[in-house]
């Protein structure tokens, strides 16, 4: 018997383990790739001074009930727990939504590529100076303490074997203090990371 038939067998059975990888590792790149340019877009735009921000009442509050539905929905590693650290209900603050959604996605995304097990908790407190304080901890791998000065910095990435551009808390850092707030982190080694932003607030915040 000819090996045709059992070639011809083979492909209606559905596409080989070594065809779907392939297929994998082309849908990687061009994520990686659309990822680079919008990053290396917004950017340009950041050193340009032309990237535009819609400042409008934002129910923080909502905002991080939506976004921990989102990361459970998405989260592919089951030995983490995602969880937003509910500490106050009543929060609007005025800011860019898109724009602190993209923090808080780039911060969270983060946290998911360098935590294999453990937790992710996310949130946001109120302190008396005036400002809002939003968190994401992690139990991941950490960072060295002398390169977290460095981390924010452009194309710098501490891994190269984990995907991504390099560039993400690079703009983090520039809207956030186009937004008139500061950002950071604190890591140990092997036990996790906290990275944190703050964003000005009043109590008498229009509501939405």
């Amino acid at each position: 018997m000819s090996a045709f038939p059992r070639c011809w067998c083979r492909r209606k059975g559905g596409i080989s383990e070594e065809k779907q990888e392939y297929i994998n590792i082309i849908e990687n790149n061009n994520t990686l790739l659309l990822q680079l340019i919008s990053d290396v877009l917004d950017l340009s735009k950041i050193e340009a001074g032309t990237m535009e921000f819609d400042y409008a009442p934002v129910d923080v509050h909502g905002l991080f009930i939506e976004l921990e539905d989102t990361f459970r929905l998405r989260n592919k590693k089951s030995g983490i727990c995602i969880c937003y650290h509910r500490r106050t209900t009543e929060c609007v603050v005025k800011a860019d939504r898109n724009r602190l959604v993209q923090v808080m996605m780039n911060l969270m995304n983060n946290a998911v590529k360098f935590t294999g097990e453990g937790s992710i908790e996310f949130g946001f407190d109120v302190r008396e100076d005036g400002f809002l304080h939003f968190y994401v901890t992690d139990t991941g791998c950490g960072i060295p303490e002398e390169r977290l000065e460095e981390i924010f910095g452009n194309f710098v990435k501490l891994n190269s074997f984990v995907q991504g551009t390099g560039l993400g808390l690079t703009i983090c850092r520039a809207i956030v203090e186009r937004m008139g707030g500061k950002i950071g982190a604190v890591s140990r080694l092997g036990q996790g990371s906290t990275f944190w932003f703050t964003l000005p607030y009043t109590a008498n915040e229009e509501k939405v």
